[in-house]
């Protein structure tokens, strides 16, 4: 299974809160970016044990009463490292955006981070960038249904554009 950045890292991100057991890291997952990002239970455990053996997370069993005992993992200093410098960094890829960028607003006001301002500044300068070199590709393109492709995917970068300078930048603030 392969598995996408963006699951790994809210894995790291919601280690960031402190030391959970794997149900805690999907209830919070689930409560906090729900809407944005699934992480199947089978999916989960695959990727902290990935990670475990990284050195990004660690884990110990905790003996429970009556209970069977729980695996409790915590974040590495180089797990930190790692999700705050992704945490920081624009998304590359428009495709993205819907899952990865609205994870790392999550996580930058849930974990009360400063810097959310800056990322989404980072984001509008990158999709502007992005947006000129479609306008000049489509402007030379001969062909109707390539320029079509360009006007639509022009139109989904516009919206993202409205949409970061309208409320993404005064979730951040």
């Amino acid at each position: 299974m392969k598995t996408k950045p963006t699951t790994k890292y809210a894995l790291l991100g919601a280690l960031m809160s402190g030391p959970m057991h794997g149900y805690e890291i999907l209830q919070f997952l689930e409560t906090g970016l729900g809407p944005a990002l699934h992480i199947s239970t089978s999916q989960l455990y695959v990727l902290l044990k990935r990670l475990d053996k990284e050195g990004l997370v660690s884990s110990t069993l905790k003996a429970q009463d009556t209970r069977p005992s729980k695996r409790v993992f915590s974040i590495m200093p180089q797990g930190e490292r790692r999700f705050l410098e992704w945490l920081k960094s624009p998304t590359d890829h428009v495709r993205d955006l819907r899952i990865e960028f609205l994870a790392k607003l999550f996580f930058f006001h849930n974990l009360g981070l400063q810097g959310g301002d800056a990322l989404v500044d980072a984001q509008i300068a990158l999709l502007e960038q992005v947006k000129k070199g479609l306008t000049s590709r489509r402007r030379a393109e001969k062909d109707d249904y390539n320029r079509l492709v360009y006007g639509f995917r022009i139109s989904t970068l516009t919206g993202w554009l409205n949409w970061l300078k309208k409320e993404a930048i005064l979730f951040v603030k």
